[in-house]
């Protein structure tokens, strides 16, 4: 073919200056551009163009805007206005020629014309012809064009150049500018300023920049680059203010010859846009048939898809469907500028169009979406996420995935930016526009033909793809032949790949947004045949080119894609040759990964015609499709694997592919070449014909069966469950399995072998047998009446019954509960079971089932006593209560915490839980309960009898418990630990600080005691005891020892040493060293004893001469000696011909010397600790009752117990047979030992704060008490110091020295000390050097005592608390002297008075000056509130409270504080001038302030006015009082 050649002559005006857009300045002249694209002419040749865009300097010379001025080194000129340019003549149009027949090189244009290779195909006036160039545009007259970047003049005659834009960053603001190749950034006050590099990252400190791909570092003072290198950070400098002209946004009018903005460009052989035939108005620009914009002017979408006008010819239509820009620019909606390489500009907003008044242009010029709807010409119709249509308001514009945007011809959708990206940049996206109704519908129904059906009843628009969605029907992807997403929504074009997690359309050379499918339409005439189904099963079906695959319901769901690979989710599925990966959500094979696709909904199949043989029979009356798997469920029944000869998972949900291995824990199939993710298995459906023989079944036993390939395995309760596998391990947690030859690993959850683990599996129900023809003699019988089923072992229950182990010949492990295979060792604290190749998990055992026919012997039990036995093959253990229980083991070890047991050559270590030998330790086992013998008959004699009325077992030791009576080792000659409650092996040593049996070899944990059990016939003799007094006798092997009360205990030892503390005795030949708890030798130390009760002498045959005589009233017991006490009396020491002490307190055995000095009693080999002597006995008929006499002159009450004090007087612990402490501060419950680190009395079983240690009566001062009583009357809450004076309640009387009168020390039971002014707390010894109280290491500061108060006579009223006589301060307060000498009143009750003489602390406080608080200590923890100060004013005579009027008719008393709780309304706060809270419900005390959730914050100077109203303040952690 003729290849034609056309060109076009330019005129080159030789005498001009030619600017780039064909306009010229005069010779000599030089152009300069301003920001509209436009140039003007300088008057100098190579002049300087100023930034001001309106003047210019000569060469060689600067503009200098601010002054106008042009400026050099030498000379100085105002700058030079510039001149309009002046258009040159225009460049000829091409004349386009006639379209040719076809060539092999040439182009196809849409009419089926030809056009050469190198031409473009545009439509004339009414047929196409050929531009002479490859991209062109036709113009208004139908038969010129121009190049791509050129546009045509008024009369199409001419080619004008397109602008080129100004060279210059606009900033944000619209207002600023920054030169080409640099960034704008914000400055600190608003304003912007310009990085001098492109692209840069502005920092946050508003000053400093760094380059693209860097972080700013500004407490370094330096940039970090994505490879980690440090480089400078850069300064900005101020951007430049554009001129206010230069903002106008302005359409420059232009004569007659303007040009139009009708343009098609074209690439070679394909077509961009229709023309429109002819135009109304020519000078105008119309939109569709009805609107219209003037010429010079674009029109642009608006959002609600209607037109406006852009005043400017070809320009970018921006995204926000407001604004627009100049053609070749770029659309930046998020800076409002018009971008381009050489800089940015602000953008132009469109205007409204204007009405076609003359509609005279035909509906042909929309572009048809489908019969019933179109877009206006130059637009592209788009679906929407509804499946209907959208405009995309451009020419074969590319719709975007979201079904909302588009973006121009040539450009690709980047969804996650909402951009049009290409190579060049990228711009903002458009916005779709609704479609318009086709008034005349005369589009015949048969151009359906070109429609893509879907199936027999949709289809899809012709040229896009029919692709699933969730719920299995059809989507139209607007895409020919497109990649249908896996998350059923999106779709890609054809030859890439969908990237579902990034929402985009991948190839090699780069991605693109996806698409979004739009909906398909109904096929009025359902003429597509049915056969193209793909049949799931004999109901429903997949449509063609689709794959079924089971659900999670067992159902069917359709993969749209053909011979697909269905997931392991059971909602998604992949491409054919690629492998599900359930976790990451993708399809992978070597070449890389897309999404998956989500399965679609099956359609029933009208016409059942499937035959049921293809399915799978999972019993007689459950089936799976065709090409399926049965596969157990948890329940016990079948669930459905959607793949054939699958592999069923332990998780009893899930399953794999044939040769591949279920990973429970990653929820993957692995193979040697890689995993994919595992197939959720689906509902099996019912055989309505159930032809299937029950033959094929497992019998579990003679009731229950497995289904044909299962295994029997037990359950917890003893029953049976299925394994999902044949032949396979019964798992120990007894509700999973694994398969043949691998290892259950219960703590993981696996099953294992050399080759790897694989998650386990779950059991499943049993199903019961109907013909129950199975024998029971397969039974394996665990006594007499129950048994386990065949293939398992019997073991023993801690209730000591029996389960049955799901393993025959199996090892019970010490947990009752477990089990393990036989060779095997049971490790308890791992769960497993071990054994030389490895581990694997434990079995649970199962119930055993009632024996109906008890034919089973009971010779087998082994007799624990007359009345109980164990099972053959186990061993009688003693328990705690004395009784016996069942250790599952034969000859086996009772542990020492009568709980458990270990085999038969092992030791038990009860602080690990452990059975140990050398070969290594295994858990424990626990025991289990006897059984009542019928046949009761064992003979008694085999009890060990402990005296006249208790025995232990035979093969047990009697050992003593703290009451003095008896408990039961259960050892042979065992050895009675000093505890009274444990006991060792014969041969060990008892270690009560350890809690174990020590012997050279090692250690193991101690044993038990268990009770005693009564001798019904008591022939045993009473001559064992050994008679303490005529009232009470010990144990025989037992040694009387005093207690503190002066009565008797035992010892659980012969010819014992007795302890000092009265509580503990130490084995014969021993001494006992109280400080440290032990009974001590040159051989070493052990613990100590503690000593038992009595018991009393039933036929007291015993004399009363026994007794040691020390006057006619008192006597004390014998072996013990009498001794004076200060008060001239008599106290016992517990020693026979002892040595009475200097100090009349202690005294010292036989032979021996009182060091006093040094507490002890010396002898030429050593010393040891005195002793303390006990209160005597009134003889017979001389007993107080209700007292406890500590010595003739002090008694405690009845209950309590005589406890010497710090100062070496008696004190009472208010506890029966209490344990007096070391500190003689404390005592602690009958039982315990005084723990001095954590003030607790501390046993085996409890742990209890110590009991202080009260002040004793002497006979002389109760009876006085009980006068003053008397006599005071009413006024009996005060403390009476004699028939006159009393002192307030829970004080102490003291004598003041100055005054020779009593005083009240604010404390109770307090110790007055020497000085005559001071006294200290109970228990506290008076330091008068030092000024403060002492006990022990503990200093405190002493108490001022405070006048006592004449006991008033009953008419005087006691509100009052008498400072002395004459003044008195008001009730609930506390005298306390001030620094001048005055009284003063603390507002506390039974305050203490601090030594500044200004503040006081509540009673039980102690004040902390330099802290200015309150400090109580209470054990371990100190509660500190603040100090209060004591009120100068005069304390008075008597106290009257004058109200406070509140206002309104409220008023509160005036120790109390006005708060209003409502507008109208008054509460009274229990404290003068307290803080009102502004709830109107709360207050806080003066000095505090209201905090948070109803708290009282500290502040300075806390005031107190009340005590008992504030109590209850400090008791609930500074909660702010309710009004």
């Amino acid at each position: 073919m003729l290849k034609v050649t056309l060109g076009l002559a330019l005129v080159t005006l030789v005498a001009c200056s030619q600017c780039p857009n064909n306009e010229v300045c005069e010779a000599g002249q030089t152009c300069c551009q301003d920001p509209t694209g436009e140039f003007s002419c300088c008057p100098f040749h190579h002049g300087e163009c100023c930034e001001d865009h309106l003047h210019c300097c000569p060469e060689d010379m600067l503009c200098s805007v601010m002054d106008s001025m042009c400026i050099n080194a030498t000379h100085t000129l105002l700058f030079v206005e510039r001149t309009p340019a002046k258009r040159t003549d225009l460049p000829k149009s091409f004349r386009m020629i006639p379209s040719l027949p076809a060539s092999e090189d040439d182009i196809t244009c849409p009419d089926g014309s030809f056009c050469p290779a190198e031409f473009s195909c545009l439509l004339m006036a009414s047929s196409y012809g050929c531009c002479p160039v490859a991209q062109g545009l036709v113009c208004s007259d139908g038969k010129h064009c121009c190049a791509k970047d050129h546009e045509c003049s008024a009369d199409s005659n001419s080619c004008v150049k397109l602008k080129e834009p100004a060279e210059a960053v606009l900033c944000g603001n619209g207002t600023s500018e920054c030169p080409v190749d640099t960034t704008c950034c914000g400055t600190e006050d608003g304003q912007w300023a310009c990085c001098p590099i492109p692209k840069a990252v502005c920092c946050d400190d508003k000053i400093h920049c760094c380059p693209e791909d860097s972080v700013c570092d500004v407490e370094g003072s330096k940039c970090m680059s994505s490879t980690n290198q440090e480089l400078p950070m850069w300064a900005k400098f101020p951007a430049r203010l554009r001129a206010e002209w230069e903002d106008h946004k302005f359409v420059e009018s232009r004569a007659k010859a303007e040009l139009t903005t009708t343009r098609q460009i074209t690439t070679a052989g394909k077509q961009m846009t229709t023309l429109p035939g002819a135009l109304p108005k020519t000078s105008d620009v119309p939109c569709n048939d009805t609107a219209a914009c003037p010429d010079e002017s674009t029109c642009c979408k608006t959002k609600e898809g209607g037109w406006d006008c852009c005043p400017l010819p070809e320009a970018v239509c921006c995204d926000d469907f407001i604004h627009c820009c100049p053609h070749g620019t770029t659309c930046n909606v998020a800076a409002g500028s018009c971008d381009e390489p050489s800089g940015s500009q602000p953008w132009f907003e469109k205007l409204p169009v204007k009405l076609i008044r003359s509609q005279n242009v035909a509906v042909t010029k929309d572009v048809p979406c489908d019969d019933t709807v179109a877009c206006p010409d130059g637009s592209t119709c788009c679906k929407t996420q509804e499946g209907g249509w959208a405009c995309c308001p451009l020419p074969e514009a590319v719709c975007c995935d979201d079904f909302i945007h588009c973006c121009p011809h040539g450009k690709t959708c980047n969804t996650a930016a909402g951009k049009c990206e290409d190579s060049s940049g990228s711009q903002p996206w458009f916005e779709k526009l609704p479609v318009k109704l086709i008034r005349s519908q005369n589009v015949a129904v048969t151009q359906v033909h070109s429609d893509v059906p879907c199936n027999d009843t949709a289809a899809c628009p012709d040229g896009s793809t029919c692709c699933k969605t969730k719920e299995g029907g059809w989507d139209c992807c607007p895409l020919p032949e497109a990649v249908c997403c896996d998350d059923f929504i999106h779709c890609c074009p054809h030859g890439t790949t969908c990237n579902v997690a990034a929402g985009s359309c991948d190839e090699p050379s780069g991605s693109q947004p996806w698409f979004e499918k739009l909906p398909v339409k109904l096929i009025r005439s359902q003429n597509v045949a049915v056969t193209k189904d793909v049949p799931c099963d004999d109901t429903v079906a997949c449509p063609d080119g689709s794959t079924c695959c089971k659900t999670q319901e067992g159902g069917w769901a359709c993969c749209p894609l053909p011979e697909a690979v269905c997931c392991d989710d059971f909602i998604h599925c992949c491409p054919h040759g690629k492998t599900c990966n359930t976790a990451a959500g993708k399809c992978e094979d070597s070449s890389g990964s897309q999404p998956w696709f989500e399965k679609l909904p099956v359609k029933l199949i009208r016409s059942q015609n499937v035959a049921v043989t293809q399915d799978v029979p999972c019993n007689d009356t459950a089936a799976c499709p065709d090409g399926s798997t049965c596969c157990k469920t948890k329940e016990g029944g079948w669930d459905c694997c959607p793949l054939p000869e699958a592999v069923c998972c332990d998780d009893f949900i899930h399953c794999c592919p044939h040769g591949t291995t279920c990973n429970v824990a990653a929820g993957s199939c692995d193979e040697p070449s890689g995993s994919q993710p595992w197939f959720e298995k689906l509902p099996v459906k019912l055989i309505r014909s159930q032809n299937v023989a029950v033959t094929k079944d497992v019998p579990c036993d003679d009731t229950v069966a497995c289904p044909d390939g299962s295994t029997c395995c037990k359950t917890q309760e003893g029953g049976w469950a299925c394994c999902p596998l044949p032949e396979a391990v019964c798992c120990d947690d007894f509700i999973h399995c694994c398969p043949h030859g691998k290892t259950c690993n219960t703590a993981a959850g696996k099953c294992e072998d050399s080759s790897g683990s694989q998650p386990w599996f779950e059991k499943l129900p049993v199903k019961l047998i109907r013909s129950q023809n199975v024998a029971v003699t397969q039974d394996v019988p665990c006594n007499d009446t129950a048994a386990c089923p065949d293939g398992s072992t019997c073991c023993k229950t801690k209730e000591g019954g029996w389960d049955c182990c799901p393993l025959p010949e199996a090892v019970c492990c010490d947990d009752f509960i477990h089990c393990c295979p036989h060779g095997t060792t049971c490790n308890v604290a791992a769960g497993s079971c071990d054994e030389p190749s490895g581990s694997q998990p434990w079995f649970e055992k199962l119930p055993v089932k009632l024996i109906r026919s008890q034919n089973v012997a009971v010779t087998k039990d082994v007799p624990c006593d007359d009345t109980v036995a164990c099972p053959d093959g186990s061993t009688c253990c003693k328990t705690k209560e004395g009784g016996w229980a069942c250790c599952p083991l034969p000859e086996a070890v009772c542990c020492d915490d009568f709980i458990h047991c270990c085999p038969h050559g092992k030791k038990c270590n009860t602080a690990a839980g452990k059975c140990e030998d050398s070969s290594g330790s295994q858990p424990w086992f626990e025991k289990l309960p006897v059984k009542l013998i019928r046949s009761q008959n064992v003979a008694v004699t085999q009890d060990v009898t402990c005296d006249s009325t208790k025995s232990c077992p035979d093969g047990s030791t009697c050992c003593k418990n703290k009451e003095g009576g008896w408990g039961c080792c259960p050892l042979p000659e065992a050895v009675c630990c000093d505890d009274f409650i444990h006991c060792c092996p014969h041969g060990t040593t008892c270690n009560v600080a350890a809690g174990s049996c020590d012997e050279p070899s090692g250690s193991q944990p101690w044993f038990e005691k268990l009770p005693v059990k009564l001798i019904r016939s008591q022939n045993v003799a009473v001559t064992q005891d050994v008679p303490c007094n005529d009232t009470a006798a010990c144990p025989d092997g037992s040694t009387c020892c005093k207690t503190q009360e002066g009565g008797w205990a035992c010892c659980p030892l012969p010819e014992a040493v007795c302890c000092d503390d009265f509580i503990h005795c130490c084995p014969h030949g021993k001494k006992c060293n109280t400080a440290a708890g032990k009974c001590e030798d040159s051989s070493g130390s052990q613990p100590w004893f503690e000593k038992l009760p009595v018991k009393l002498i039933r036929s007291q045959n015993v004399a009363v001469t026994q007794d040691v005589t020390c006057d006619s009233t008192k006597s004390c017991p014998d072996g013990s000696t009498c001794c004076k006490n200060k008060e001239g009396g008599w106290g016992c020491c517990p020693l026979p011909e002892a040595v009475c002490c200097d100090d009349f307190i202690h005294c010292c055995p036989h032979d021996t010397t009182c060091n006093v000095a040094a507490g002890s009693c010396d002898e030429p080999s050593g010393s040891q600790p005195w002793f303390e002597k006990l209160p005597a006995l009134p003889r017979a008929g001389q007993r107080s009752p209700g007292n406890v006499n500590c010595d003739s002159n002090h008694i405690c009450p009845d209950s309590s117990t005589c406890c010497k004090n710090t100062d070496g007087d008696w004190g009472c612990c208010p506890l029966p047979e209490a344990v007096c402490c070391k500190d003689h501060i404390h005592c602690c419950p009958h039982g315990t030992t005084c723990d001095f680190v954590t003030l607790t009395c501390t046993s085996n079983t409890t742990s209890v704060p110590m009991t202080d240690i009260n002040q004793p009566s002497t006979k002389e001062e109760q009876k006085q008490h009980r006068e003053v009583k008397d006599k005071v009357g009413k006024y009996n809450s005060r403390v009476p110091c004699d028939l006159q004076t009393s002192c307030p309640d829970y004080t102490t009387c003291c004598l003041i020295a100055k005054t020779n009168k009593w005083g009240c020390c604010p404390l109770p039971n307090a110790v007055c000390c020497t000085d005559g002014e001071h006294c200290c707390p109970a228990n506290y010894k008076c330091d008068v050097t030092r000024v403060s109280c002492i006990r022990g290491d503990v200093v405190i500061p002493w108490y001022n005592k405070m006048s006592a108060q004449s006991t008033p006579a009953p008419s005087l009223d006691l509100g009052a608390v008498e400072c002395d006589e004459q003044m008195s301060c008001s009730a609930d307060s506390t005298c306390c002297h001030l620094s001048t000498g005055e009284w003063g009143c603390c507002p506390l009750p039974e305050a203490v008075c601090c030594p500044d003489q200004e503040h006081c602390c509540p009673k039980g406080y102690r004040c902390d000056l330099r802290r200015r608080s309150c400090i109580k200590t209470s054990w371990l923890h100190v509660e500190k509130v603040p100090l209060a100060h004591i009120d100068d004013q005069k304390p008075q005579s008597s106290v009257t409270e004058n109200d406070i009027q509140c206002g309104g008719g409220h008023n509160c008393k005036d120790s109390e504080t006005c708060c209003p709780t409502s507008k109208t309304t008054w509460g009274c706060c229990p404290s003068p001038k307290a803080v009102c809270c502004d709830d109107m419900k709360h207050c806080c005390p003066a000095g505090y302030k209201c905090g948070a959730g109803g708290t009282c914050t500290s502040a300075v100077g806390f005031d107190w006015n009340n005590w008992d109203n504030w109590r209850v303040f400090f008791s609930k952690n500074n909660r702010a009082i309710t009004l």
